[in-house]
């Protein structure tokens, strides 16, 4: 099994070291997160659901669209409690979606869940329930999406250091890049 995370960013503004620096590339850096499982996004059935059932915030057969830099912080900061934890949860306060990861086993099963429902997107369709969902898309082995993560999260950490080679000063940044870099 092949997991993957691709990260497109918006536009980048001119200060993105600046913003780094002062925490605001919170509230700035957007972008969508694509997850790729053998090669198919994971949200190519997501497109036409309705406002009710997963919210307002942007979520298309694209991707999910989010504060790249706050998801990218919560994830580095909470990996290694996947498979340590029952579940994880990957939240970032300006959309109403969270990504949940929930162990079973040697396997992580990921969902997106519209926070003030018990609506779940999980690779196929929209469902209710208390429980995060399994469909035959969203249970990965644990090692297998931690490395999918990491690899996408460095790869777009590098992309930012081509275009601002001056990030390599700012500690906030370094103190992450180093965490998927070991």
């Amino acid at each position: 099994m092949i997991f993957s995370l691709d990260i497109q960013p918006d536009e980048l503004p001119s200060n993105t070291v600046e913003e780094i620096r002062t925490g605001e590339v919170y509230y700035s850096m957007f972008g969508e997160i694509i997850f790729f499982i053998n090669g198919k996004n994971f949200f190519e059935h997501a497109n036409g659901i309705s406002e009710e059932k997963m919210g307002t915030s942007s979520m298309s057969s694209k991707g999910l669209t989010i504060p790249i830099y706050g998801f990218i912080h919560s994830f580095i900061n909470q990996m290694d409690d996947i498979g340590q934890k029952k579940a994880v949860i990957i939240y970032e306060d300006q959309i109403d979606k969270e990504i949940v990861l929930e162990t079973s086993r040697e396997n992580v099963i990921f969902a997106i869940r519209y926070c003030l429902s018990n609506y779940w997107y999980d690779g196929e369709s929209v469902k209710e329930s208390l429980e995060i969902p399994i469909s035959s898309v969203n249970m990965i082995p644990i090692p297998v999406f931690k490395e999918g993560m990491i690899e996408g999260i460095r790869t777009y950490f590098e992309s930012l250091l081509q275009q601002f080679s001056e990030l390599q000063k700012v500690d906030k940044f370094v103190e992450l890049y180093k965490k998927v870099t070991k």
